[in-house]
């Protein structure tokens, strides 16, 4: 089973995709995954998340499978061979945007269940999109400001004036 989300975004694709790779940043935006360890090509780090709606925390630990620089991260959870899940954030630059498609891929012998919760995975999908587009929008507005340093002196100078005339 297979489920594919997208979305685009005024930010370049080595930002965005600095932002998803950076693990422990994940708890500042993801609503349930909490990553521990450092991402590298083919890393193991541990990986907590929550089940039925974040009653149930579950600890495992997760492979790196795809470091591209600007263009794919994902990682990789599996019990032995029965189940497999994979998750996947890939860049593409779109003239001034980039598209982030976000896929979650289901394999092994009990992947067939997998349906069963299949709308629960978009909704869930688009919640983790959306928390994701909020982060980087805020991210890519924070470190664009500069301070400009005339336009505070010639405002605090306007103010001084004001209050030396009232």
């Amino acid at each position: 089973m297979k489920e594919t989300t997208s979305f685009a975004l005024t930010i370049t694709p080595i930002r965005a995709w600095t932002h998803i790779a950076d693990l422990a940043a994940f708890a500042l935006w993801h609503p349930s995954y909490r990553f521990r360890g450092v991402a590298a090509p083919d890393a193991e780090v541990g990986l907590t998340f929550g089940m039925l709606k974040g009653e149930l925390p579950l600890r495992t630990e997760a492979t790196i499978v795809a470091y591209e620089r600007a263009q794919r991260f994902a990682w990789r959870i599996g019990l032995g061979g029965l189940f497999t899940l994979s998750e996947e954030y890939a860049l593409e630059e779109a003239g001034p945007q980039t598209q982030v498609r976000h896929t979650v891929r289901m394999e092994g012998a009990l992947s067939p269940l997998g349906y069963l919760v299949r709308r629960g995975l978009r909704r869930s999908m688009r919640a983790q999109d959306a928390a994701l587009l909020r982060y980087l929008t805020r991210e890519a507005r924070g470190s664009s400001l500069t301070i400009n340093r005339q336009r505070r002196r010639a405002r605090k100078a306007q103010l001084t004036r004001k209050a030396a005339n009232d």
